[in-house]
């Protein structure tokens, strides 16, 4: 290997979802620790706004968008392959850059968040074309902390022996994902149980800076308001659980600004933060901007009292992760359906409640022992409002609890990058 490697990453972005971006700034960030002056190629789905965001002359940013999975990775690693295998140069022109890429790279690490998994069967054509090029092209390739399963579905179940088996390495993403990969029969001593990546993350690895004014002056807002003796509560809404909300026949924006009611607006100032942003697009994949924005809608248009005015401020632009934890830091508890979100308040020992839905949320909230404050956002029992309250007047314990819990999750998240120091030396 050579003493400068290069290491692709699949399955991340900086613009769009924010937990994908946590993830691909930290693994960039912790592998930079491990091996100074490693070269990157960084396969985002949002590969020109990415550009124009980062700045660094060791992060090359490539396109893994359908169309180019399916031509310029997949097309393109098999005809580099022959060319590599009859001995001939590797083949010049744009359509190769990324065939070229990823053949001349040490390792390919997949850090999608949750691939392979029932129900998601739409997904297996992506899920499959973001690792297959690499292993044509003999690159091998690592699963970093993430679900995959459960695979009763004969479907999923065939191709994820057929694509899964020829990984090098899968660090499963909680206890549930190892189950899953021991039924399918995954080799016991190719996989690993970690936390995820996020739960490492730094300042310092943010490689954008997006909207950093409008933060400083939010921060500024927020401490003001601390100072008068209000609590700071953060909303970070999901426009998936909105939507899931939607076909169950339940008002998602009603539940949420119907608990700040019943909390008041004397002794409290509320942040609605998005952790998917796209402040330029329509398209809700992936931005909880529009979500936020119908919110605001609501809210002045009669779902909240008057009184609720000046007590709530509404970020609807571009923020980096750097941004979503500054503001999360300054919160006395968070509620949100966003599972990076979760994890940038875990991570400051943010007293936190999740809405939404599936075994993750839940799991990782086992790890501190606050499973209770895992909600189904389909259960109407949950009166959000009870909740909030319990996380305020239980404030100090529920911080002391994180804390005591934290230091073994980040441990766990480590073990992932302990096993890729000892592949790149």
């Amino acid at each position: 290997m050579e003493e400068q490697p290069v290491i692709s990453i699949i399955g991340g972005s900086i613009w769009g979802n924010r937990g994908a971006e946590s993830m691909l700034v930290t693994t960039i960030g912790k592998l930079r620790e491990i091996v100074p002056g490693a070269r990157f190629n960084a396969f985002s789905y949002y590969p020109a706004k990415d550009r124009e965001l980062v700045d660094d002359d060791l992060i090359t940013i490539l396109s893994c968008k359908p169309l180019s999975l399916a031509t310029r990775h997949f097309l393109g690693a098999l005809i580099v392959a022959l060319f590599k295998r009859f001995g001939a140069g590797l083949p010049k022109g744009d359509f190769f850059k990324i065939a070229r890429a990823l053949s001349a790279s040490d390792l390919l690490l997949d850090i999608g968040g949750i691939t392979f998994s029932d129900g998601r069967e739409k997904f297996l054509p992506f899920n499959i074309l973001t690792i297959w090029p690499a292993m044509i092209l003999r690159v091998p390739v690592i699963k970093l902390a993430q679900a995959v399963g459960p695979f009763r579905s004969p479907v999923n179940r065939f191709f994820a022996k057929l694509f899964i088996f020829r990984c090098g390495y899968i660090f499963a993403r909680g206890e549930k994902t190892a189950e899953f990969l021991k039924d399918l029969g995954y080799p016991p001593d190719q996989f690993d149980t970690v936390a995820d990546i996020a739960f490492l993350y730094k300042p310092e690895y943010s490689i954008s800076d997006e909207n950093s004014d409008k933060v400083s002056e939010l921060i500024k807002r927020i401490r003001k308001e601390k100072k008068t003796g209000k609590k700071i509560i953060v909303f970070s809404p999901s426009v998936l659980v909105e939507g899931e909300s939607r076909k169950k026949g339940l008002d998602y924006s009603t539940r949420l600004l119907d608990s700040m009611k019943k909390m008041g607006a004397k002794s409290y100032f509320y942040v609605f933060i998005p952790n998917a942003t796209r402040e330029s697009s329509e398209k809700t994949h992936n931005n909880d901007i529009l979500t936020i924005n119908r919110m605001k809608k609501d809210a002045s248009s009669g779902g909240l009292p008057q009184a609720f005015k000046n007590a709530v401020d509404w970020v609807n632009f571009d923020i980096n992760t750097a941004s979503v934890r500054k503001i999360i830091g300054q919160a006395d508890a968070l509620v949100t359906s966003r599972y990076h979100a979760m994890i940038s308040g875990l991570s400051q020992a943010i007293p936190t409640a999740v809405l939404g839905w599936g075994h993750k949320y839940r799991e990782t909230m086992a790890y501190f022992e606050l499973e209770e404050y895992s909600l189904d956002f389909g259960n109407p029992k949950n009166i959000l409002a009870n909740v909030l309250f319990n996380l305020l007047s239980r404030n100090p314990e529920i911080r002391k609890k994180i804390k005591k819990h934290l230091p073994a999750v980040c441990a766990l998240s480590e073990n992932q990058f302990k096993y890729l120091g000892r592949v790149l030396s």
